[in-house]
């Protein structure tokens, strides 16, 4: 038996041996396939353990304005977040939570919380803190040796250095990318691409010097130059404010300045509108409303009413609502109806006050209810007769009025580069009867966007060319290279360039003659302008209407055209020669020098010519009182003294030319020098000069004075109040007759 089991001994060795062999093959088998063979995938896996990826945001693109002025950049802020688990003990986190609570303005114990996270690197306090935070941030850092604890990360954000400015047309950036207007039209151009910096860390999180370390640029987006003029914007949004004030619409007010033969936008607003760098704030009408619906705050129906308020406050009304255009289309229809002949401007028709249109129980009434009585087309356009316009409506015909309502442009949206643009509504040709042709010849009955109307009216304009609205001219590179650019085509001549110029030298005169557009008249300028008030048939209140004026300059060369739009003004008067044209004047006047177009008065401009006053403060008499002579202006010396120690009017003032005089004081002046205002409102504009300059006043007009019948509506001093002798006293004017 013991030789039996010393001759099993070795068997049993060899077997263990081989075994062994074959583990040990096995080994370096894998070995080899893990270090040679497959190196390059588990060496990648490996790196793709360690690494970790830190994206580089590229930068938004800028947005200018025409002139290269920034209306949205980005701006440099920072993060500050702190490491818990290198917090040493609780001490010193006692000592971080108070720091950064004080220069922060944040909670303490909600820094403390964070702190106590102690297995987590990378704990949030606060972002988009400011330089003045961050700077303190860096010395705190600095003076308690806290660069392990304490860490902050710059990152750009949108900023918007204009505010409200076009924030109907820029929009603005949120979490997903851009919101609203150009933001969100160009969002992918404005986005570029992300870049990366990958580093190596170990399994705590701690940077390794590791071979594999690389950064992928972050490449920028790209620039937007548009066609808005910021001057033309400001100007356009100020004019806006006012006529909002003045006439206390129910809705908004809106207004656009387009290039007509280009179709640049140069100014688009709607009035309230809202911060840009902090769009969710209501502005003060919808904040009213808001807390006069008496809805529990952060309830859900007080939360659904600050949505629906936030959402109206955002919508480019310019854009995306729908009006009837009213009387403002007659332009239109009598761009149809001279193209084709049919009739002329020295073509007599009669109003009685109505007209009988067959399939309509009731006469269709004209504005003025006793009848223009018979006249010339010339003057039924100026007059805004509606029968004069049904007559020659039916002369043009259904279908071909049809056809030029699709040439124009009606049918279709206008593809202007903003989102949200609104469909109009109207008639299938299938169901356009002689009552629709009646009506639509003076605007009513068919909803159009103001964006989509005053590209009508700038064809005309323009000698006949249907153009497409634009607000962006060029995409640029960081380095001002050109990636794409707007082409200025027209898309079809609709009429000819003879009959736009018999409209214009019409509709001039309507401004500067005894037309129904008088307050749309700028001295010095040559404007065409059509005045429109039209129903609102889908509201509760049937009463109420849309008050607008569309108009382009210089009427024998036209450059820009601008509109005006007043939707449910409250007020006696709600025609859109009153609720609309005089801010189209105002906007006319201060934006055409900006242009390089220069006044050119008329002779029966005379009186509208104004003057600046010059400083003479300090002047010597005698040389002071000739240089003024010198200007066509009167001049008066109160006090004995040879040098001019004050004047009035002040320096910078603005007077008319006429009957104007400045005051020179060569001793100071005294309570005898102030004069009692008169109250002049209600005064015809010559019969309140009249008056204001007997009283020693020098006088300032607001409005249109071109022909008889305007009146006073305001004075710039209260009637009564004692100013000095030669004061300027601004009269706002209004025309109230003629009007539609």
């Amino acid at each position: 038996m013991q030789m039996k089991s010393n001759r099993r001994i070795p068997t049993r060795t060899l077997a263990l041996i081989i075994l062994f062999m074959v583990l040990w093959m096995i080994i370096v088998i894998r070995l080899f396939a893990l270090q040679v063979i497959n190196h390059e995938k588990y060496e990648s896996n490996v790196i793709g353990n360690v690494e970790r990826e830190t994206d580089v945001l590229a930068n938004r693109g800028i947005i200018y304005d025409s002139n290269m002025v920034q209306l949205a950049t980005n701006e440099t802020t920072w993060r500050i977040f702190v490491s818990p688990r290198d917090v040493e003990d609780n001490t010193q986190a006692a000592l971080i939570a108070s720091q950064l609570s004080t220069i922060l303005d944040v909670e303490y114990d909600t820094v403390i919380a964070k702190l106590a996270k102690v297995e987590r690197a990378d704990e949030t306090i606060k972002k988009d803190i400011s330089e003045e935070e961050y700077n303190k941030i860096v010395a705190l850092i600095d003076e308690y040796d806290l660069d392990e604890q304490i860490h902050y990360e710059a990152y750009t954000k949108r900023y918007y250095p204009y505010g409200s400015l076009a924030s109907h047309v820029i929009g603005y950036v949120g979490t997903d990318g851009g919101q609203l207007g150009l933001e969100l039209q160009y969002d992918t151009e404005l986005t570029g691409v992300a870049g990366k910096y990958i580093t190596a860390r170990d399994a705590q999180g701690n940077r390794m010097p590791y071979k594999y370390d690389s950064y992928i640029e972050a490449q920028n987006g790209a620039n937007l130059v548009t066609t808005i003029d910021t001057r033309i914007q400001s100007v356009l949004e100020e004019q806006l404010k006012q006529a909002y004030e003045d006439g206390n619409p129910l809705e908004r007010v809106c207004g656009i300045v387009m290039d007509v033969d280009t179709g640049g936008v140069l100014g688009m607003g709607v009035y309230p509108n809202f911060d840009l760098n902090d769009p969710y704030k209501l502005d003060a009408e919808s904040q009213a409303k808001l807390e006069a619906s008496e809805y529990v705050k952060d309830s859900e129906d007080y939360n659904k009413y600050y949505w629906e308020l936030v959402y109206s406050m955002w919508k480019n009304k310019a854009v995306t609502e729908l009006y009837e255009p009213g009387s403002t289309f007659k332009v239109i229809t009598t761009a149809m109806a001279l193209e084709e002949k049919v009739t002329d401007f020295s073509e007599t028709y009669t109003c009685t006050g109505g007209m009988k249109i067959e399939g309509y129980s009731e006469p269709i009434k004209c504005h003025k209810v006793s009848g223009h009585g018979t006249v010339t087309y010339r003057v039924g356009l100026q007059q805004s007769c509606n029968p004069t316009l049904m007559q020659v409506a039916d002369k043009i015909g259904k279908e071909k009025f049809y056809n030029y309502f699709k040439a124009f442009g009606y049918t279709q949206k206008t593809y202007v580069d903003l989102p949200g643009e609104g469909q109009s509504l109207y008639q299938e040709y299938s169901t356009f009867s002689n009552v629709s042709l009646a009506v639509y010849s003076f605007g009513q009955t068919f909803k159009v966007t103001p964006i989509q109307h005053l590209r009508a009216i700038c064809s005309v304009a323009n000698g006949g060319y249907l153009v497409t609205p634009h607000l962006v001219s060029k995409i640029v590179d960081d380095s001002g290279n050109v990636i794409s650019s707007f082409e200025d085509e027209s898309i079809r001549q609709v009429v000819s360039s003879s009959v736009c110029a018999e409209i214009s030298e019409v509709l001039e005169e309507g401004v500067s003659g005894d037309g129904g557009a008088k307050n749309a008249y700028v001295a010095g300028y040559k404007i065409a302008a059509k005045t429109g008030t039209s129903q609102k048939r889908d509201v509760t209140d049937s009463d109420q209407v849309v008050g607008s004026t569309v108009a382009y300059v210089p009427a024998d060369d036209p450059q820009i055209a601008i509109l005006i739009m007043v939707d449910s003004p409250q007020l006696d008067s709600r025609y859109g020669s009153v609720v609309a044209a005089p801010y189209v004047a105002n906007t006319l006047e201060e934006i055409l020098p900006t242009l390089g177009i220069e006044k050119q008065y008329g002779s029966g401009d005379s009186e509208m010519i104004t003057v600046a006053i010059s400083d003479y403060s300090g002047w010597d008499v005698k040389e002071a009182q000739d240089a003024i002579k010198g200007k066509g202006i009167a001049c008066e010396i109160v006090g004995d003294g040879e040098i001019v120690l004050s004047q009035t009017p002040a320096p910078g003032s603005i007077v008319q030319a006429m009957n104007a005089k400045v005051i020179l004081y060569t001793t100071d002046s005294s309570e005898d020098d102030l004069v009692s205002v008169p109250d002049v409102i209600g005064m015809g504009a010559q019969e309140a000069n009249a008056v204001l300059v007997s009283k020693g006043f020098n006088v300032e007009y607001n409005g249109a004075v071109n022909q008889s019948g305007s009146r006073v509506t305001a004075q710039s001093v209260a009637p009564g109040e004692r100013v000095k002798y030669g004061s300027v006293i601004t009269i706002t004017v209004r025309h109230f007759d003629g009007t539609e």
